[in-house]
């Protein structure tokens, strides 16, 4: 999985570990709840994990920032827990799925009202199982609200509750939930730890779904702490899953995470052929916004590795659908790395040509948002053009140039 949420556009020099100006971007319509943005290089699970939703007459996976299919194999029925037995457990089954409706509507305030009713109810109907699936969903809210001291104690109490139930065994999701909250407060040892009791319990289960997603939030965590090593290690057991059920679009973020991991210990040939593999696969789906973003992160590991042909050419088409998305930002962006690619070739016209597309759309938003100061990156950007005019003896345009900044 992927993976969420911002791409990253290097200075030239800028190293692997050292990237600067994140450009944000709408998701694609496939991706689901709370995706915002790409995300550094790769596509990935983004740094709060994937959340499940267990309650409700159906169960409801949801991801803060994952555009994967989580598929039915995560989803938990409760009907069968127990039968109702009482008014409080009616009533606390319709704020179950109350709150299910308008967390998928995007109202996460009222979402967490009707699930801490329905969990108080559960309290008093004495039905703990539906009690711990109310509390895992409130850490979900509590962890999409970037409360991760809440979101834990929560995970905690459910998982206590199936301790006591002992089902413990049978509930990997809490595992999960209770891991990514870890995550979101930065404890990156002890989310690890949960991850890998929830990866367990999955394959215990055979659960093929809950397995993958485990390891690719594994793979990420790793990366949160560049052990890039247990990430590539964990990410390649994603592909291979993917690749199994032909699961192409897992297969295609499982790609390209695989070629960032590989960027950032600056193997670059490696990375490159693995976004090479994730490109074709993002242009079968027609998946627009990934293949952009794959096409600029293999454009970035092949100008590193010096190969300026294919940098340019991977940007030149980025750059194609950047405008297609009408995404003048990113597109300015990605015009400073194509003049980076032309000055590296000693190609200054072509390289004046580009880093003036990106003063005048730099200048545009600017105008359009009435705002006075440009990025650290743009305004490198600026400067660079005024030593290339200069280099060309076309002073006052230099001297234009800096005017602006």
């Amino acid at each position: 999985m992927y993976p969420l949420r911002t791409m990253l556009f290097f200075n030239r020099q800028d190293t692997h570990s050292t990237a600067t100006t994140i450009a944000r971007m709408a998701s694609s319509p496939l991706r689901k709840l709370e995706r915002e943005t790409f995300r550094p290089l790769p596509f990935a699970i983004g740094a709060f994990g994937m959340s499940l939703l267990t309650l409700g007459m159906r169960a409801l996976p949801v991801s803060a920032v994952s555009p994967t299919d989580l598929g039915p194999a995560l989803m938990q029925s409760t009907a069968d827990i127990l039968p109702v037995t009482s008014e409080e457990v009616y009533r606390a089954d319709q704020l179950a799925d109350l709150g299910v409706q308008a967390f998928t509507q995007g109202d996460k305030v009222t979402a967490f009202e009707h699930w801490q009713q329905a969990m108080l109810l559960y309290r008093v109907g004495e039905v703990p199982e539906k009690e711990a699936r109310m509390l895992e969903n409130l850490s979900v809210v509590y962890r999409l609200t970037d409360r991760p001291a809440e979101a834990i104690s929560m995970s905690r109490q459910a998982i206590s509750i199936y301790d006591s139930l002992g089902i413990t065994d049978e509930q990997p999701s809490a595992f999960l939930n209770l891991g990514s909250a870890y995550r979101l407060d930065g404890q990156f040892e002890e989310a690890i730890a949960t991850y890998k009791i929830s990866l367990n319990r999955y394959q215990q289960t055979q659960d093929t779904t809950g397995e993958r997603i485990i390891l690719s939030l594994l793979a990420d965590t790793y990366g949160d702490v560049e052990d890039y090593a247990q990430s590539i290690a964990f990410q390649e057991q994603v592909l291979a899953i993917a690749q199994a059920n032909s699961h192409t679009r897992v297969e295609a973020e499982s790609l390209s995470e695989l070629g960032y991991a590989y960027f950032v210990l600056s193997q670059y040939e490696q990375s490159i052929a693995y976004y090479q593999q994730s490109l074709l696969l993002a242009q079968q789906l027609g998946d627009r916004p990934q293949e952009v973003t794959v096409l600029n992160n293999l454009g970035r590991a092949a100008a590193l590795s010096q190969d300026f042909d294919t940098a340019l050419e991977a940007y030149q088409q980025a750059l194609v659908i950047f405008r297609e998305l009408n995404r003048p930002v990113q597109e300015a962006h990605l015009l400073v790395n194509i003049g980076q690619a032309y000055a590296e070739q000693g190609q200054a016209d072509a390289a004046i040509e580009a880093f003036n597309q990106v003063v005048e759309l730099a200048e545009s938003i600017r105008h359009q948002q009435s705002e006075s100061a440009l990025p650290p990156r743009l305004e490198a950007a600026y400067r660079e053009l005024a030593v290339l005019l200069q280099q060309s003896n076309r002073n006052s345009e230099a001297t234009q140039v800096l005017s602006l900044i």
